[in-house]
């Protein structure tokens, strides 16, 4: 399996707080059966230098601990009015510098920002992964949102804990129904913790296979996250619309 959305470099943000709990995580990743996986700090600005180092610094101290997990440059990217001009600059960095850059919103709004953020970011070249919709209030109350974004070619990654009802009953159907309808993208553990939100991916995998098409888990958690590191473009069905 391969993990697209994580907070597991040290002190960037709401993540990992230090080496030694960045180490733990991906133990733990390996153990579900995780082998790559993307680091995606929150970044509204040009954090590219201290990113590449704290990735770097991390890649090095886990060839040393032995640990097989190969991880990916990447950001999860505040939605901006300037995103896709920094985007275009080189100031902000996509999934393993692919053409897709994953993108969050707040959690409250009216959509109409956001549609407008994402049809720029698709102008300049670019394709948005829009960051967990399923916990977006507004996405909820008005789910043909998701309808227009998927028609402008932007794709979705919900995350693993909205499935086992982390965030809410809402946000847990809305993922069932996406990912139903043909709308999901990828799946990702949006970890940010050793002991929490965690980088686990193999109870979804288990839940799919008994939900959805037989194929599901490996579309969702390995064939697309695989195309995306390989700028390669993504396995999607015509989707039933809300």
């Amino acid at each position: 399996m391969i993990d697209l959305h994580t907070h597991i470099l040290p002190g960037l943000d709401d993540g990992s707080s230090n080496i030694k709990e960045s180490i733990a995580m991906a133990k733990i990743a390996v153990d579900c059966g995780i082998r790559g996986m993307a680091v995606t700090p929150h970044c509204s600005s040009d954090r590219r230098r201290e990113i590449c180092e704290a990735l770097t610094l991390l890649r090095i101290v886990l060839n040393e601990s032995n640990i097989p997990l190969i991880l990916y440059p990447g950001m999860e990217i505040k939605g901006a009015p300037d995103t896709a001009d920094m985007l275009s600059d080189g100031r902000l960095i996509t999934i393993n510098g692919s053409r897709y850059a994953l993108i969050e919103f707040d959690f409250q709004s009216k959509g109409d920002i956001e549609t407008k953020i994402l049809k720029d970011v698709i102008q300049a070249g670019f394709t948005p992964i829009v960051a967990h919709p399923e916990r977006y209030v507004y996405v909820r109350e008005e789910r043909q949102l998701l309808n227009e974004w998927k028609a402008m070619g932007c794709g979705f990654q919900v995350n693993r804990g909205s499935f086992i009802g982390h965030f809410g009953e809402a946000a847990k159907d809305l993922a069932f129904e996406m990912t139903a309808r043909g709308f999901t993208t990828i799946v990702a553990s949006d970890a940010h913790s050793d002991q929490n939100r965690i980088p686990w991916l193999k109870d979804v995998k288990m839940l799919f296979a008994r939900h959805f098409d037989p194929v599901a888990p490996q579309f969702l958690l390995r064939y697309n996250p695989l195309r995306i590191l390989r700028n390669e473009e993504l396995l999607q069905s015509d989707p039933d619309w809300f």
